[in-house]
């Protein structure tokens, strides 16, 4: 617990940082945070899917490309033409892997699927976290209070309450009470706190709508990421935060969070 404490602090000193003075000429040191933990993240997740069997020449191409992705797609940010390069970009990644499938025999179709997800599946909520802090600080402080606070309310109401399994194959230690508990307060508090910072441009009702949709998501993500190491037998992705495991352990709810949060700010 202690160890838990200490690594929790420390990243939380550290992305309150980051997220501060990551704008203006220093953008880059949020942003470029975010592309250190994609190519983390893919990293962890090419690990896990090799699962204690040994790694082949081709099983990090998705970590150099995650890598490449990420970076190139923050300058891209601003921009509407960032759908253009994910589209761009998904193309020539499917092309690249379509060759290597073609003429590298131990190359199978699983290694195809499964290092196409880790490029998308490892970046696209990074990105979008850049996105939003370029977009405003706000928005990062708003869909942390969403993620933090519906994980955080979930496990309580889920040992005070909790009768009803969640998704017992995935997670046997997850409720249903915990899952609405963690929702209604998250996307509360969540909600008042756009709400007072008028932080968009529609009245209460729908910003509190869109919380509770942001709220399930997230719920969602880390329901996703559990199932992944479930399937393989591990506890963690990795140990790089002592006490709180890897990068996709730490940061599975914001991933996905971020991604539909960041296209409503462009669509609203």
């Amino acid at each position: 617990m202690k160890q838990r404490v200490i690594t929790g602090s420390i990243l939380v000193v550290v992305l309150g940082v980051l997220i501060y003075f990551g704008e203006g000429e220093l953008e880059f040191l949020f942003s470029g945070f975010c592309v250190l933990l994609s190519v983390l993240a893919a990293f962890e997740f090419t690990k896990m899917l090799r699962a204690n069997k040994p790694n082949r020449w081709f099983d990090f191409i998705a970590v150099i490309s995650t890598a490449l992705f990420s970076t190139v797609s923050m300058l891209y940010l601003d921009t509407i033409g960032l759908f253009i390069y994910v589209f761009i970009a998904l193309v020539v990644v499917i092309l690249l892997y379509a060759i290597i499938f073609v003429f590298i025999k131990d190359f199978t179709r699983n290694d195809f699927g499964n290092q196409i997800l880790t490029i998308f599946y490892c970046s696209l909520g990074f990105i979008a976290l850049a996105y939003l802090r370029q977009a405003d600080i706000y928005y990062i402080i708003y869909l942390l209070l969403v993620a933090m606070i519906t994980d955080v309310f979930a496990y309580l109401f889920g040992i005070k309450f909790g009768k009803h399994r969640l998704a017992i194959h995935i997670s046997p230690k997850k409720s249903i009470e915990g899952a609405i508990g963690g929702l209604a307060v998250g996307a509360l508090a969540a909600a008042l706190f756009a709400y007072y910072l008028d932080l968009f441009d529609f009245g209460f009702i729908l910003i509190l709508l869109l919380s509770v949709v942001l709220s399930a998501i997230a719920q969602i993500g880390d329901l996703i990421a559990s199932k992944f190491k479930r399937e393989v037998g591990i506890k963690d992705y990795s140990n790089i935060f002592p006490g709180h495991g890897g990068v996709l352990d730490r940061f599975d709810s914001s991933m996905f969070v971020a991604i539909f949060l960041m296209l409503a700010v462009m669509l609203f």
